[in-house]
């Protein structure tokens, strides 16, 4: 299917999830965003006829920048209903493809984002027909993006389900600079937000008693006057986070719950249940494919944990999964690129972690495949790593009357290829961990982060960027609050560990993969959880150190350290961090290890019919 095409069905789909509950009068909330959509039209029409005049420069980022917060107004029903016009009106700056689609016609970008370069840090007059032709083509969508919503569907679940996830993305998209990085208006952005949202709250108020109408208005307040006037350089983040934004979305979840509005229905990723992006079960790891046969179970999960470490399941009996993906190092190798089945020259890549890989729908750097258990079946089949054939791998397993017995408990057909792929999955699934101490915190339990912590948190939710790229809270490509793709970047990898006139390393990414030429040097988001134990880092292993990594970003990525390479989706500009900055960026990316519970391996593997006795396996295979 086509990626418009799907984005289309996306926002339909949504609206499949909601209870077919009998409409209240949502009439309010269409009236409003009439209202408001009306008010950003006029807006953008404004900002177009500035630009026909050529007005003076300050006149048009202001322009702008009422366009901007106006149309933050209307964002939060606009996004749940039709995240397809959304990204036409304030979707990302980066050109995409269709990997399945034939040709290298790319889908070009458009809207908000798209302008604001042509207007920030300085307006080039010279760009006058570009901006033109992108207000002409905003001020098309803007005339009717009532149109996208329906209006019979304006349900208490649908409207309290929205404000939900707009609260999600203010936190995870909004205050991190993700859709305002040149204009910096995010935190202004977000004051409106709330407001607005305060607003389409207010009839649920009035039917609240006290003491929780009042408690839910004070925190529509301060969550507000946090935010008004803020310096988006020095704004805490993280304290607006633990201590205005997520006591508001308690309260309002309390309401809901007050109120008996149901919640959404449905298999879905971010859970409909919880109040936060913090609390613990947020992610709903098994609802990326939890269905039929590929359901986890928890003999599943103890299957597939037996197996990920029995060499049996290679080619030369020699190694398992846990040989490069070691528990005790996050489940990575510690390799600048790990070794290959031969063992005379490594692999192309090294071994990246598995804890939280079902955080995402994308594996491999190169994302070319979606599920775990294609991974599980390219890695087995693959003659550089564990070089077996699936009937080989049966009929070695059913020597064992052990794992035929398991594999009869776990999967009613048995001992299968397909069933060992799962079994694996469900394993690697089972590995997610989200509990390090910043999510405690964030949570409001008993744990403290450094002075020194809590200014590389904040540095990553704001001036570093990081969190552009790495979302909050899971803190890798998997773009909040929808939770439907994972991101690739080309950020320009050196081949050596260089800081002038470096080398582009050679490996070609998902461009291998899809031969689309948007693709070239492009490679999946990873998250920089445990990244403490995952060391050395980047694909092929050239940064030995977090401090090396982060001066890498510092200096504007591969552009910033002399590699010419078009297409570098990572901003090329220095972050401009001080010594200390970087050292309490890489203290806080210290403070996301947590591994407890993951690390245990089995103490004995099934014996072989006929063959060595249960105490004699070797568990693990050769390192």
């Amino acid at each position: 299917m086509h990626r418009l095409a799907s984005l289309l069905f996306a926002g339909v789909a949504i609206m499949a999830f909601l209870p077919r509950e009998s409409p209240p009068d949502g009439k309010w909330v269409y009236d409003q965003f009439l209202i408001d959509k009306n008010r950003f039209h006029q807006q953008v029409q404004q900002l177009a006829t500035y630009v026909q005049i050529n007005a003076p420069a300050d006149s048009l980022k202001e322009a702008f920048k009422r366009s901007r917060r106006d149309y933050k107004r209307i964002e939060w029903l606009l996004e749940f209903y039709q995240p397809f016009l959304a990204s036409r009106v304030n979707g990302p700056p980066v050109a995409e493809i269709d990997e399945y689609e034939p040709g290298q016609t790319p889908i070009l970008p458009t809207g908000l984002q798209v302008m604001e370069p042509y207007l920030f840090p300085t307006y080039d007059s010279a760009q006058k027909a570009d901006l033109s032709r992108e207000l002409k083509a905003l001020m098309v969508y803007s005339s009717q993006l009532e149109q996208a919503i329906p209006i019979d569907k304006l349900t208490d679940t649908a409207i309290l389900e929205a404000m939900r996830q707009q609260l999600f993305r203010l936190a995870t998209l909004g205050i991190t600079g993700y859709d305002a990085p040149e204009a910096k208006t995010g935190l202004t952005e977000a004051a409106i937000t709330i407001r607005g949202l305060q607003a389409t709250f207010q009839p649920y108020a009035e039917r609240l008693a006290n003491p929780l109408a009042a408690q839910i208005e004070h925190r529509w307040i301060a969550a507000i006057q946090s935010l008004e006037h803020a310096d988006v350089d020095k704004f805490d983040r993280v304290s607006f986070i633990r201590e205005q934004l997520y006591p508001l979305c308690r309260s309002v979840q309390q309401a809901r719950q007050t109120l008996g509005i149901a919640t959404p229905v449905g298999n879905r990723f971010l859970s409909p249940t919880v109040a936060t992006l913090s609390d613990s079960g947020a992610f709903r790891v098994g609802d990326l494919i939890n269905f039929g046969q590929f359901a986890s179970t928890p003999e599943k999960v103890a299957l597939g944990k037996t197996l990920f470490f029995d060499p049996l399941l290679s080619g030369n009996n020699a190694r398992s999964c846990a040989s490069c993906h070691r528990p005790e190092r996050a489940f990575t190798d510690g390799k600048v690129k790990s070794r290959a089945f031969s063992g005379r020259k490594p692999v192309l890549r090294n071994a990246p972690t598995l804890i939280n890989a079902g955080l995402q729908t994308a594996q491999f750097y190169d994302s070319r495949v979606f599920f775990l258990e294609d991974q599980a079946h390219a890695v087995m089949s693959s003659v550089h790593e564990m070089h077996i054939s699936p009937d080989e791998m049966v009929r070695k397993l059913s020597a064992s009357s052990q794992y035929k017995k398991w594999f009869t408990e776990a999967f009613t057909s048995g001992l299968t290829a397909p069933n060992i792929r799962n079994a694996l999955a469900s394993y690697i699934r089972s590995l997610t961990s989200l509990n390090a101490r910043p999510d405690r915190y964030l949570r409001g339990e008993n744990v403290a982060l450094s002075d020194e912590e809590q200014l590389g948190f904040n540095l990553f939710l704001g001036k570093a960027r990081c969190a552009t790229c790495h979302f909050f809270p899971i803190y890798n490509g998997f773009i909040p609050p929808r939770y439907e793709k994972t991101e690739s970047e080309i950020i320009g990898v050196p081949r050596r560990l260089k800081t002038r006139n470096a080398r582009l390393d050679g490996d070609l990414g998902k461009f291998a993969t899809y031969k689309k030429n948007l693709h070239r040097f492009a490679f999946k988001t990873p998250t920089v959880r445990n990244a403490a134990l995952t060391a050395p880092y980047m694909h092929n292993g050239v940064y030995k150190t977090l401090d090396q990594v982060v001066d890498f970003y510092n200096r504007g990525g591969g552009r910033g350290i002399g590699i010419q390479l078009d297409g570098q989706t990572l901003a090329d500009d220095p972050l401009d961090l001080t010594v200390r900055e970087q050292k309490a960026l890489v203290a806080f990316l210290k403070s996301l290890t947590d591994t407890t519970g993951l690390t245990q391996r089995p103490s004995r593997l099934p014996g072989i019919d006929g063959n060595k006795m249960l105490s004699e396996r070797k568990i693990g295979g050769r390192y």
